[in-house]
């Protein structure tokens, strides 16, 4: 399947034979492609191989699994393709393999985008339509086909058993409403506070719709909860899961997939159900080509379902079933967030921060100090070092993250100044939360809800404090305590709160 050598003239065998010319010019082009080999003088065993079989389509049926499998749903352009030396006319042979025009009836089937496109006239008097708006994604266009697998994966899952994990009743009624929801192919949203479980939610629906040998992708915007799910999951399962992030590329003999939002990019029309977990999260929320690669990656007619403590009216809008759980699985009211004005600078965080920091570990807790960019961590850090030993920060740019995270699992870390990297996905028992600059518009309503459920998220340590610190009560601090607070009422209203 592989060929030894890289040519020029093997890439244009390929884009002319797959292109929307007519079969007339593509064996005059094939042939003015020969042609000007022979005048090249420099011969090339591949190329003539190649040659020969299109013009005579003798194809083999010879095909590297491994490949097909590691590109199993993607949708390969030509030049990905020749870059891995595949022959890429013997994908034709197998059934699996279908021939998609990335740009048609004047929409990327890449990006869905309409607007943004190129027209012009080549040489053979054909208008050309590409896409501006997703050409890192390589060229979509009207008249090179890209290749999509599609190759039906053999795995048994009538034996696997339901995972070893206790629902709370609302859980467990949401759980059946979210599954007879996918059963019927709609589209819904889990409206769950920070730490209500909303993972074991979908447990249900991901084990049922295994058992009827469906795809299921599980997707998520940030690589740090990907990897935490993961090992989740499988522990859970019991079964081997396809994992892709930018750290890790792993595929196995699965129809349950994990990855970052970004992942989704590649795939067309493959998976039965998508269920997006932190769909409010950056980077997906507002970008329109993550978005639109959700629904281009799920076959036609097929459910999805989102996953959030704060969905945006434009999600809410476009499921037919929004499914609220007010309460976390330990049945206890979510802490509320308190106010602490202060003029902003770094001597008086320090002294507000040293105040908070002794009582935290005097109660033998622990502390996650929140800041707005990544340079007030190091900031932070310094400051907190000479008083506090056992402080470390982290961020985006921080190649120790996962390290340092670890630590603060094991204790030997006790305060972790962070940005908002660290505002979902993570889980610290006996922990309070103190938010420097909580006024600053990194800080977004979406942002502190999602920082203070980092705390009261196990039943054995409901509560703790939060803290926002800042100089001006902003409109989004307002609305994240609104929202806790309401989420609250509605928990007592429907007397989901445990009895004290």
């Amino acid at each position: 399947m592989f060929y030894q050598e890289k040519s020029e003239f093997i890439d244009a065998l390929y884009y002319i034979y797959f292109s929307t010319y007519s079969n007339e010019v593509k064996k005059n082009l094939l042939e003015d492609i020969y042609l000007e080999y022979i005048h090249f003088k420099e011969y090339n065993k591949d190329f003539e191989e190649i040659y020969a079989e299109l013009t005579t389509k003798n194809f083999s049926k010879a095909i590297d699994d491994n490949f097909i499998d590691t590109h199993n749903g993607k949708l390969l352009t030509i030049k990905y393709l020749n870059f891995k030396k595949i022959k890429i006319h013997n994908l034709l042979t197998k059934d699996y393999t279908k021939l998609i025009l990335p740009f048609e009836n004047n929409k990327c089937n890449i990006c869905g985008n309409s607007k943004y496109v190129f027209k012009y006239k080549n040489s053979f008097s054909k208008e050309v339509t590409y896409c501006k708006k997703c050409l890192n994604f390589g060229i979509s266009d009207n008249i090179n086909y890209r290749i999509h697998l599609d190759k039906k994966t053999n795995v048994d899952y009538s034996k696997i058993y339901y995972p070893k994990v206790t629902l709370s009743d609302p859980q467990k009624e949401i759980s059946e409403e979210l599954f007879k929801s996918v059963a019927n192919n709609e589209n819904s949203l889990v409206w769950a506070v920070c730490g209500a479980g909303k993972t074991e939610i979908v447990y249900r629906t991901i084990l049922e719709n295994l058992k009827l040998e469906k795809r299921i992708c599980l997707a998520i915007p940030r690589k740090d909860v990907v990897k935490e799910l993961s090992q989740r999951l499988i522990k859970d399962f019991q079964i081997e899961i396809n994992i892709l992030h930018g750290d890790e590329k792993t595929i196995t003999n699965s129809n349950l997939y994990i990855m970052t939002t970004h992942q989704l990019v590649h795939y067309f029309k493959f998976f039965d159900l998508i269920i997006v977990d932190e769909v409010d999260a950056f980077p997906y929320n507002g970008d329109e080509v993550l978005e639109y690669s959700v629904h281009n990656a799920l076959k036609d007619n097929c459910p999805l379902v989102f996953l959030s403590a704060t969905p945006s009216k434009k999600i809410k809008k476009f499921v037919d079933n929004i499914f609220k759980l007010p309460i976390r699985y330990h049945r206890n009211l979510l802490p509320l967030p308190k106010i602490v004005k202060y003029k902003y600078n770094i001597k008086k965080i320090a002294q507000q921060l040293d105040n908070f920091l002794k009582t935290v570990l005097s109660k033998k807790r622990r502390a996650l100090v929140f800041v707005p960019t990544i340079e007030l961590v190091d900031e932070v850090v310094a400051t907190l070092k000479t008083k506090y030993p056992t402080v470390a920060g982290v961020s985006s740019k921080d190649k120790l993250r996962a390290e340092k995270i670890e630590k603060m699992h094991k204790w030997e870390i006790d305060i972790l100044v962070t940005t908002t990297i660290l505002e979902r996905g993570v889980t610290f028992d006996y922990l309070d939360v103190y938010v420097v600059n909580a006024d600053h518009n990194h800080f977004t309503k979406e942002a502190l809800i999602q920082i203070a459920g980092r705390v009261g998220r196990k039943d054995y340590d409901p509560t703790g404090n939060i803290i926002f610190a800042a100089e001006q009560k902003t409109k989004a601090i307002r609305e994240a305590i609104k929202e806790i607070n309401t989420m609250n009422e509605l928990a007592k209203y429907r007397k989901l709160v445990k009895k004290q």
